[in-house]
């Protein structure tokens, strides 16, 4: 026996399990299988998101026993000539069989089988002759021959419904494995392992910087740990160390803002850093948004030892300009959360299921890159209210239902899942079908309400922070002169003022109260008292059903604004 195959690959104790029990064991424990009558499995199919380590697994476990490898790739098999790549095929497995007759454990490892056995309807002759030459060959490697020698058959993928199904039966493939990304103990490992040459400073926390890489793979990891041997070498390039260069945690953060988990590169956004200090007011609703979004992700130990189940959707509505969006964000930013955004301009296409696609790979993305947030801007677009009629089959409206059921189907699959929290904001609540409103999808219906007297103070405080104020500038008096804005209406309302400043003169050095008053007196809010009132009866007596007359009532309103 070589050196064992957790001392070259860190995590996946059952994969390496699985691959010894059909590689390692047949021929240690050959006797007593014998004697029991016992047919080991000689099939295992890997599947999972690229860089999991599948390709690294299989080799592991075959240095370990010293076993004989037979690698079979696409490039290395298909070719333009009839009856070369099956020819191809069937060698690979004659010398495999020829090692194997020799009392060594004999492996046939084939990579991307997706591309040699996609399945076979309606595709090209050529690949229909290459998937049944390996249909025949793998089910003739497991004949229950005494004198056929045991050859093991793993093949990987990261497709594996794009594999042709009489390949994914009993007697070939005997058994199938999920490599998906690591957890958080397994990223420490793996950390462990890629760092385990370097000269780590004593600050360097490597459970943190694991707790802190959700999503990542094997592979990334591996970038990270290059990454910050790098940062640490450019930062010490000037001086010479006998000792090696120290990685002090400060390469480590380099790295982490370098390098991020490949499964949502092109998918997921970069969550500005906006804290919950910089939402004025709102006191009472980002209590509870932490109590929904943080909680669940840093104290999952407490929810699962009181059996509590975390929400799995938060509904966000309001007039527009109160700060939905912003609040969103936030919550992502302090949870520490992968931020999936979407919006119906994304999911609405010209070619049929394509918008459904997007969204089930957005929801299977944030599974593997857990705890995650998918984020829906607009979610009346996506969730707006079946018509109940036949309509137009070929009209937006079906595509709308079809985005809806897509939707409601994923939603009740984060039952399952665990560190996956819906967002999604709407000035129009009214519009959002009534199966996203019950318990178990939206579990939280939260009103955003424009700011009081003391939210807008905040509000002016947060946004003219940076500004250089006149001494006769009164935030709190202008708070009150301001009631109905909205915090983008306090927002443009300093941005204005600035500008006054400027035009009156462009080497200003500070913003005086004139200014303020000045934007004031030129800006109106948007809102009057009446849609506020709309807004906020939404949802407060959700046991009684709106009468058709107070919703065209709300409708109009809101459509007037």
């Amino acid at each position: 026996m070589e050196r064992r195959a957790e001392e070259s690959v860190a995590g996946y104790a059952n994969v390496i399990e699985a691959l010894r029990e059909i590689i390692i064991y047949p021929l240690i424990h050959s006797r007593q299988s014998q004697s029991l009558g016992l047919k080991w499995p000689s099939g295992l199919l890997l599947y999972g998101p690229p860089g999991t380590g599948k390709t690294s697994l299989v080799h592991a476990v075959v240095r370990e026993c010293n076993a004989h490898l037979t690698s079979i790739s696409p490039h290395s098999i298909l070719s333009p000539y009839a009856g070369e790549s099956e020819r191809l095929l069937r060698e690979a497995f004659s010398e495999a069989l020829e090692h194997a007759s020799l009392g060594k454990p004999s492996v046939i490892f084939i990579d991307e089988i997706d591309v040699l056995c996609p399945p076979r309807d309606s595709r090209r002759e050529q690949e229909s002759r290459i998937v049944a030459q390996l249909l025949t060959l793998v089910g003739g490697s497991k004949a229950s021959s005494k004198s056929r020698p045991h050859v093991a058959v793993v093949a990987s993928t990261n497709r594996v419904n794009a594999i042709d199904p009489a390949l994914r039966r009993s007697g070939r493939f005997d058994a199938e494995i999920e490599v998906t990304t690591p957890t958080e103990e397994e990223r420490f490992q793996i950390l462990k392992l890629y760092s385990k040459e370097f000269v780590l400073d004593n600050n360097v926390d490597l459970k943190a910087i694991a707790a802190s890489c959700n999503g990542f793979v094997g592979a990334d990891l591996e970038a990270l740990c290059r990454e910050a041997s790098l940062s640490a070498q450019r930062r010490l390039s000037s001086t010479t160390k006998n000792g090696g260069i120290p990685v002090i945690m400060d390469d480590w953060k380099h790295a982490r803002s370098k390098v991020g988990p490949s499964i949502t590169r092109g998918i997921t956004v970069e969550v500005p850093k906006v804290s919950w200090q910089d939402i004025g007011g709102l006191k009472d609703l980002k209590n509870k948004l932490q109590q929904a979004v943080e909680w669940p992700i840093k104290h999952a130990e407490s929810f699962a030892r009181l059996g509590i189940s975390p929400i799995c959707g938060v509904l966000l509505h309001g007039p527009p300009g109160c700060s939905k969006t912003t609040l969103a964000k936030a919550a992502a930013h302090a949870a520490g959360a992968a931020f999936f955004s979407l919006s119906g301009a994304d999911l609405y296409s010209m070619y049929v299921g394509e918008g459904e696609a997007l969204l089930r790979s957005i929801f299977q993305r944030a599974r593997l890159a857990a705890p995650s947030i998918i984020f829906f801007d607009e979610a009346d677009v996506v969730g707006a209210k079946r018509s109940g009629g036949g309509g137009n089959p070929r009209g937006s409206s079906t595509v709308g239902e079809r985005l809806l059921s897509t939707l409601l189907t994923e939603m009740d699959g984060l039952e399952q899942a665990k560190g996956i929290l819906v967002l999604a904001a709407t000035n129009r609540p009214h519009a959002i079908d009534a199966a996203l409103m019950r318990p178990g999808r939206f579990d939280l219906v939260l009103y955003v309400p424009p700011p009081d007297l003391e939210g807008r103070e905040e509000i002016l405080r947060v946004h003219t922070r940076r500004m250089k104020l006149g001494e006769d500038v009164n935030l709190r008096q202008l708070a009150e002169d301001t009631d109905l804005f909205t915090g983008a209406e306090l927002a443009g309302l300093c941005n204005e003022a600035g500008m006054l400043a400027l035009r009156e003169d462009i080497s200003a050095t500070a913003i005086f109260n004139h200014h303020f008053w000045t934007a004031r007196n030129s800006l109106r809010p948007a809102l009057t008292k009446l849609q506020i009132d709309q807004y906020a009866s939404f949802m407060k007596k959700p046991s009684s059903k709106p009468s058709d007359a107070d919703m065209l009532k709300f409708i109009k309103t809101i459509n007037s604004m």
